[in-house]
């Protein structure tokens, strides 16, 4: 009998505990439909059906880009009711994202019996659905493009693990996850992916953060594809591998790094550099750490003297002091000391020793241009008009007369 007793109550307490559970009582909210719907390039929709016989009070919509570390909160309008139909609309032609990034949201949700519901988190890729996207992928690189044939997204995709391999070999950075590119069949298709008011000359940009580009190219145009997809790529993996909040590469660094990823110098900035030494206007490496002009003809010698400079460091120091350089920046550092510590020179003194290197004038040295030819003052006044000899000789005459 009092076995039966003790089981009773042991019915009863565990009766007790399941009405009462707060975690079984999150079951009486019931997710019906947990929607999202992408219409690249202008919006994402997030929708949610639900029901609670507590009557529905409360809906909060959490979202982000899975690579930033700021989650967005929404709180759509509905009118409470033991079942409600929200939606959230991500206007991302005001907050821009491009392509190819990982979305997370979850919703919460109140009912007015007090229960509460999260929903487990859901993750997509954010894609442009305009076109039918061919790939080809490693552990390094995805590449998708649209037009040209297999042959075509074959070349881009071989320039882009070269690039890689070049990379890794001088700078020592690895690629940790896939950068994904996404090869645009035309400049005017490219820019419908771009933000409003993206620059009507861009060719190719690098999201570096997450780890996406985007690039026009045609497929006549392979071999400028080629040099664009591995300079962009460059300039994507280098700025995840030396992200920091105290400080960046400088410019000509990036820059110049990015170029050899292309492969050769192309003759026309070889020329420039060329004409730059035996003119002495080369610009300045400090000038060069910073942003370039937008003069053409200035851009143009910046990066030419940036591939040069970083020729002369993997040539003159090795691809040890280059390494050592390239994670001294991704700690953060100033540019001075970082060049002291990896070469054992500031700017100027780098700058000094690429000159010699070159055959350019030190720093500072003023080249003498010869000067024209002056004519003898005889040989300008016979060319005078016969004419204007006759008038001033008639002059002359006058003047004797008159007097």
């Amino acid at each position: 009998m009092r076995d039966k007793k003790i089981a009773l109550c042991f019915l009863l307490l565990t009766l007790f505990l399941v009405t009462f559970s707060p975690a079984l009582a999150d079951e009486e909210i019931h997710i019906l439909s947990n929607t999202y719907e992408t219409d690249f390039p202008d919006r994402i929709t997030f929708g949610l059906v639900a029901e609670s016989e507590g009557g529905i009070e409360e809906i909060i919509l959490f979202y982000k880009v899975k690579m930033e570390p700021v989650t967005n909160r929404a709180y759509p309008d509905f009118t409470p009711a033991e079942r409600v139909e929200v939606e959230h609309e991500w206007d991302v032609r005001r907050y821009y994202i491009p392509p190819g990034v990982e979305i997370e949201y979850y919703w919460r949700i109140k009912d007015g019996a007090g229960h509460e519901l999260e929903t487990e988190p859901v993750s997509f890729t954010y894609t442009d659905t305009r076109y039918d996207w061919r790939g080809l992928s490693s552990d390094k690189v995805i590449l998708y493009w649209y037009r040209g044939d297999e042959e075509f997204g074959q070349a881009l995709f071989a320039k882009a693990l070269e690039a890689v391999e070049r990379l890794s070999e001088e700078t020592g950075v690895t690629v940790d996850r896939p950068v994904k590119i996404f090869v645009y069949g035309s400049h005017g298709d490219l820019l419908g992916a771009l933000e409003v008011g993206a620059k009507e000359w861009t060719g190719g940009i690098s999201f570096s953060e997450y780890g996406v580009i985007l690039i026009g190219v045609s497929p006549g145009n392979l071999a400028w594809g080629k040099r664009a997809v591995a300079h962009e790529l460059s300039h994507a993996i280098l700025h995840r591998a030396t992200e920091n909040p105290f400080s960046d590469l400088p410019r000509w660094l990036d820059e110049g790094l990015a170029m050899r990823a292309e492969g050769e110098l192309e003759p026309s900035y070889v020329n420039t550099l060329n004409r730059a030494i035996e003119t002495n206007s080369l610009i300045s490496v400090r000038s060069l750490s910073g942003t370039f002009p937008t003069d053409p003809g200035l851009a143009h010698l910046c990066y030419a003297e940036s591939y040069s400079l970083v020729e002369f460091i993997l040539d003159h120091y090795g691809q040890e002091a280059m390494r050592e350089l390239i994670s001294i920046f991704a700690e953060g550092a100033y540019y001075d000391d970082a060049l002291k510590e990896a070469l054992g020179v500031d700017t100027d003194g780098l700058e000094d020793e690429w000159r010699k290197a070159i055959g350019a004038p030190p720093r500072g040295a003023v080249v003498a241009t010869p000067m024209a030819e002056e004519r003898p003052a005889e040989r300008r006044v016979c060319c005078l008009p016969l004419a204007s000899l006759v008038i001033v000789g008639m002059l002359y005459i006058i003047k004797l007369w008159a007097t």
